[in-house]
């Protein structure tokens, strides 16, 4: 009775422990994982497994990328994570027959799996692999369950297990990459030599185990023409490498899949010997996990602007304009990345308050954490190019990252949104056909189908209709150089409109930019056709101030509010009482009571870092 309580709680654990590991991957990189999915592509079709077969390893990428399309639903995702962690957990005691509580160490190697997930970070905008958060579970799954069943024909005959190892590594390099090898070795793991008692029953298996796993890539070097030879032994493995920059330390997770295999190992040489107490094994199992939990800390990504700057994303596909603007009130001890910055001015745009809140939120340009230069153009800046109007740039980026980085759905709608906006139907037409062989997108694509036939609709859309009025002119296309912010402000404050909308915001770049005759230009476009309407109140600070500091404009005729002409005479007494006061220390004393101002905006706010 005792013996099937203990096995009863093993078992118990044994599915329990990776399932309160998905919950927690899920309840805390639900918005991550999301956007994962956002970011890949996976289409219904022949075409599409023909391109990812191209590639040792295609079809675990396949599998990855149908996988990662479970991310669409957190309550799928959670099921999904705890099926597959478990049986990786199962699989680890059954293949190196693991008994009660040792069976436990199994555990540490879906913590392995989750790190490999959970530490990505900014590589979810790099990585070139398709399927790449997943692969690793799917790939170690199927090593796994190759290896148990090539065991199980070992304890009939070597020559068995032999054979199937020659099979198993042919067919599986193509198809499982370098996972392949992983299987091929578990079948000789030195325990079997001590297991079988007789040495040189091993000897044979072991000596085609390294043949095969050093010749096999060498004869698919000859038949995969798209592949490196410096990356034959690594397919369908993920590379994190930029513009000949490596950054070795975002393999820890795939060493500690190894890693995770070395208790159990030790385990299998029967430690009950020595052990003899039931106790000790679930102590020792206990102390393992704690050690792989610890590791899994170590590397999880943590950044809170990071998912900050995914929440806001989606909230804008949402067209959630005050969602933006929650999270970008959210009170926090880090200063806001350019990108928050950026989604929140677009959102207040949107909603009609920027004119009059644009300042009302802390400035920043804190950098993301990663150890390689992030661009906005990278992370979000075909969505804020898509929602200002330049389609062709908004297309120009989601073409470039579809051939650097693979396609995905998010730029696949965007790229079938903008080719609506600047009326090229033919080409909306073959993006949204792709769409439909998607998993979840195909009603998102039949609905925008509409629109090609029936092009009125797009000025009765309520995320699109504002952008017609910001597509004045000439729609050209010329160089960034990976400079969103930069360009935005170049591009609109310099230019003119007839469309109030986008005169408003040719004001509002202007005032950013701080460039006083650049202001004046667009803001006497601006007053006629807004005559009738109360001047927002941050465009009356910065004409009220530029009429003080520079008298090349008469303002002494404007109509400004008494608070801005309060505000500004109390800001400036206060500057005259401030003295000798450094930049920083005068922040910190004017930010209470003037923060929210552009006299603060114009004087204080400096050397901020655009990407």
């Amino acid at each position: 009775m005792r013996d099937r309580l203990r096995n009863l709680s093993v078992w118990t654990l044994l599915w329990l422990l990776p399932a309160a590991l998905a919950l927690a991957v899920v309840r805390l990189e639900g918005d991550v994982l999301y956007r994962a999915q956002e970011l890949s592509l996976f289409l219904t079709t022949r075409h599409f497994f023909s391109t990812q077969a191209v590639y040792p390893g295609g079809p675990l990428s396949w599998l990855g990328c149908l996988a990662t399309t479970v991310f669409y639903s957190r309550a799928w995702t959670f099921v999904m994570l705890s099926v597959l962690w478990g049986l990786c957990a199962v699989l680890v005691g059954r293949l190196f027959r693991l008994r009660g509580w040792w069976r436990l160490m199994g555990v540490a190697l879906p913590l392995a799996l989750a790190a490999c997930l959970t530490q990505t970070g900014y590589w979810l905008y790099c990585q070139k692999l398709s399927g790449h958060m997943m692969v690793p579970t799917l790939g170690v799954l199927l090593a796994l369950l190759i290896a148990l069943f090539g065991l199980t024909l070992r304890r009939r005959s070597p020559w068995l297990c032999v054979v199937w190892m020659i099979l198993s590594a042919s067919a599986g390099y193509p198809l499982m990459g370098a996972y392949s090898f992983l299987a091929t070795a578990l079948m000789v793991w030195p325990g079997e030599w001590r297991r079988d008692g007789w040495a040189s029953r091993m000897v044979v298996p072991t000596v085609a185990a390294g043949l095969l796993i050093a010749v096999v890539p060498w004869v698919y070097y000859h038949v995969y023409s798209q592949v490196e030879l410096s990356q034959i032994y690594c397919a369908a493995m993920p590379t994190f490498g930029i513009d000949s920059n490596d950054f070795p330390q975002y393999r820890l997770p795939y060493y500690g899949i190894m890693l995770s295999l070395v208790p159990a190992m030790l385990c299998a040489l029967k430690p009950e010997r020595f052990l003899p107490k039931h106790w000790h094994a679930a102590a020792i199992s206990l102390l393992v996990l704690a050690a792989a939990l610890v590791g899994l800390r170590r590397v999880w990504y943590t950044d809170a602007n990071f998912h900050r700057e995914i929440r806001q994303s989606l909230a804008i596909e949402r067209q959630d304009w005050e969602g933006v603007l929650r999270i970008a009130r959210e009170r926090t001890d880090e200063m806001p990345t350019r990108i928050m910055v950026l989604n929140r001015n677009l959102a207040l745009f949107r909603l009609g308050r920027a004119g009059d809140e644009v300042f009302h939120y802390r400035e920043g340009d804190a950098l993301p954490n990663a150890p390689w230069p992030v661009s906005i153009s990278r992370v979000n800046g075909r969505q804020l190019y898509y929602h200002y109007g330049l389609e062709n740039f908004c297309y120009r980026w989601c073409m470039e990252q579809g051939i650097e980085t693979g396609w995905s759905v998010d730029g696949l709608r965007l790229m079938a949104k903008a080719s609506l906006l600047n009326g090229e139907y033919d080409v909306a037409r073959k993006y949204l056909g792709l769409l439909k062989h998607t998993l979840h997108h195909r009603a998102w694509a039949e609905h925008y189908e509409t629109y090609l036939n029936h092009p009125e609709l797009i000025r009765q859309d309520a995320e699109m209709e504002p952008i017609t009025h910001l597509m004045e002119g000439d729609n050209h296309l010329d160089t960034d150089n990976m400079h969103v912010e930069n360009y935005l402000v170049n591009t609109f404050s310099t230019s003119t409109g007839s469309d109030p909308l986008r005169q408003e915001l040719n004001l509002l770049f202007a005032m950013l930019s701080r460039d006083i005759p650049t202001f004046w230009q667009r803001f006497f476009e601006y007053v006629p056709t807004h005559a009738q309407q109360h001047m927002p109140l941050h465009f009356q600070e910065a004409a009220y101030l530029y009429g003080q500091l520079e008298h090349t404009v008469d303002t002494s005729h404007m109509p400004f509010d008494d608070e801005v002409r309060r505000t500004y005479a109390e800001f400036m007494q206060f500057n005259e009482q401030c003295g000798t006061m450094t930049l920083e220390q005068k922040k910190k004393a004017f930010y209470p009571a003037y923060g929210k101002t552009f006299y603060y905006y114009y004087f204080l706010v400096r050397g901020l870092t655009t990407l």
